[in-house]
């Protein structure tokens, strides 16, 4: 399945595989663990197929950020047990952390599966604690939940296809509906 990669962060994108997040009925799209090294490989980090504890752990990790970020999108203070989850997993992950020879980050064993948890840590915690924080913004469509960076503040939707889309379509239903209604009571009233 290919996933969306609309946010303009790696840890946000990760945050946006459960899609209606803040609605009654939220779907998860990591469903396997399967799923879970697919979402890796189209997001460039070298994972193989992790156990059921692997997926465990990292819908755990993208849930504690999603609710992390949305609070900074809302212009709240973060749930302290997130912020612990979050640095239980950063923890974990820089001792794993090593410099490659091209003097980019990488870890010691980059055959293990837990490399998606490790990297979604790494850039999670990166990006929480620099100025792009406060570019995080929540899609404004009721129930959408998607996370994305919005560095000009001038983004209202996860995606214009998407979600600006329906907002579009649902503001001309509205108006369409009302021309209606006045054409009705303005010929009831003849």
């Amino acid at each position: 399945m290919p996933f969306m990669f609309i946010a303009g962060s790696l840890p946000l994108d990760f945050t946006n595989t459960v899609s209606w997040h803040t609605g009654p009925e939220p779907y998860d799209h990591l469903q396997t663990a399967q799923d879970l090294a697919d979402w890796a490989g189209q997001a460039a980090i070298p994972a193989p197929v992790g156990t059921p504890d692997t997926l465990a752990a990292a819908r755990a990790l993208r849930e504690a950020l999603f609710c992390t970020f949305l609070a900074v999108a809302n212009e709240s203070s973060p749930e302290s047990g997130d912020l612990e989850l979050v640095n239980g997993h950063l923890r974990v992950a820089m001792g794993h952390a090593q410099l490659t020879p091209d003097l980019a980050w990488g870890w010691d064993d980059e055959s293990s599966p837990d490399v998606v948890l490790w990297t979604i840590a790494r850039q999670g915690a990166d990006l929480l604690a620099s100025p792009d924080l406060r570019a995080v913004s929540v899609c404004q469509a009721d129930n959408c939940g998607w996370l994305f960076l919005d560095r000009r503040h001038l983004r209202r939707w996860c995606t214009k296809e998407g979600c600006g889309n329906r907002a579009k379509a649902a503001r001309h239903y509205q108006r369409v509906k009302a021309r209606r209604e006045a054409g009705t009571s303005s010929q009831d009233d003849g």
